[in-house]
């Protein structure tokens, strides 16, 4: 049973910060080290500051660094408990697109327990360090990104804004948060009535998810925890998996040090599962786009790209046989394992030596053209139903499978679990 619940939350004060795109920053996971010091130059009270400081301490220096922010009034407390209404306005691939979302807290729950699923793997440094600063200031920065199934739109009709938003901002990317704060406890009852019943699915963020359960286990073992301790929950922003502003992006691979490669003879290897054509640099978007399911296109240099169309996946049925066939369906195991495994021979223990990602189709083609890479493997996005397909089965799926965009920004709004908080 999914227990979803509204919570008082932490944000900028409008009227020490007038423009909140000053402040706001992509996920922490998201922030290179340039990126980093260009928050840090952009604006004193920058949101990089509490959730990753560059600083000897960054732990300490967050905790510290809120307490004066919040004694200063920088950062208020709303005075009552609400769920968040998320609209993002957005272009990709040339159309105007809104995914509507909302945030609030859900109770963090073992995935044992079947009401929250994951769909990818995770690693154990990221966790300790998202712990090691959940553990020191007692705030949950950041919200991670959860679908649910609702057809019919039940949740959505219920949570319809009105009037300006409280809070807006534009990204680095120019998407355009906006945000509505509902405290009506009519409507925030019904929202947890709609949802009680759902299975929901981690879409972004299961390091940090499961670091609050990390952490929650962690305070158990100290002692009594109640049980609408703020701390045995997350904060969430949800988004209908039916929502048409739900858009997957496709991560592409690049290939290096895999030594001489002969191109005619890794194409006669992939010829064994793949009909391979030869195609134009600039017509890859639309070969993609029209070839159907199991299509990718090989690029080498600039002019010699090829469609690959998979034919036979006998190989992929007995290489992959104890994962179910939604898991053998998805692109990204039938590239992994067919092209990057078998034609290229790169391990799976080995992929981090040879592989690297890339979105933009544009920046891929260039990395390979300038001779950075020897070769791109192009492909097309993940879809919705495939991670929730495969997340019931129980299945995670690669690592970089999807791409949801765009992120929820970090510094819209945070929830206080310090003791003694509690969520009603």
């Amino acid at each position: 049973m999914a227990d979803i619940r509204p919570f008082r939350g932490w944000r900028y004060n409008p009227t020490r910060i007038q423009d909140l795109s000053q402040v706001i920053t992509q996920p922490y996971d998201k922030i290179s080290n340039e990126l980093q010091q260009e928050y840090v130059a952009r604006h004193p009270n920058n949101f990089v500051h509490l959730i990753l400081p560059a600083a000897p301490s960054p732990y300490t220096y967050s905790a510290t660094t809120f307490k004066l922010w919040s004694s200063q009034l920088t950062l208020v407390r709303d005075p009552q408990p609400a769920i968040y209404v998320l609209h993002q306005d957005f272009e990709v691939a040339g159309q105007r697109k809104t995914r509507k979302s909302f945030i609030a807290a859900i109770r963090a729950d073992e995935f044992e327990k079947g009401t929250v699923l994951p769909h990818e793997r995770t690693l154990s440094k990221p966790k300790a360090d998202r712990l090691n600063m959940l553990s020191t200031t007692r705030l949950d920065y950041e919200q991670i990104f959860m679908l649910y199934d609702d057809p019919s739109g039940t949740v959505e009709r219920t949570l319809i804004p009105t009037g300006e938003p409280q809070m807006q901002a534009t990204d680095d990317y120019g998407v355009v948060q906006k945000v509505w704060a509902i405290t009506d406890w009519a409507k925030l009852a019904a929202v947890r009535k709609a949802l009680a019943d759902k299975v929901m699915l981690i879409a972004d963020g299961h390091h940090r998810y499961e670091t609050a359960l990390n952490f929650r286990q962690e305070m158990e073992r100290a002692g009594k925890v109640p049980d609408d301790a703020a701390l045995r929950f997350k904060s969430t922003a949800f988004v209908n998996i039916a929502d048409p502003g739900l858009v997957i992006l496709p991560t592409h691979r690049l290939l290096y040090g895999l030594g001489n490669l002969k191109w005619d003879d890794v194409l006669a290897r992939i010829a064994d599962w793949f009909e391979v054509k030869p195609i134009s640099d600039s017509d890859i978007d639309a070969q993609m786009h029209w070839a159907g399911s199991h299509v990718f296109a090989l690029h080498t240099r600039k002019g010699k790209t090829w469609l690959l169309r998979l034919t036979d996946n006998s190989m992929l049925e007995q290489l992959v046989k104890d994962h179910s066939a939604d898991y053998r369906d998805l692109d990204v195991v039938i590239l992994h394992t067919l092209l990057i495994e078998q034609v290229f021979g790169v391990k799976p223990a080995d992929i981090e030596e040879h592989v690297a990602y890339e979105r933009d189709l544009a920046a891929t083609l260039a990395k390979v053209d300038s001779s950075k890479f020897q070769a791109a493997l192009i492909m097309n996005p993940t879809r919705a139903d495939q991670v929730q397909k495969v997340a019931a089965h129980g299945e995670r799926m690669p690592q970089k499978s999807t791409d949801f965009y765009p992120k929820f920004v970090s510094g819209l709004v945070f929830m206080d679990i310090g003791d003694g908080e509690k969520l009603k």
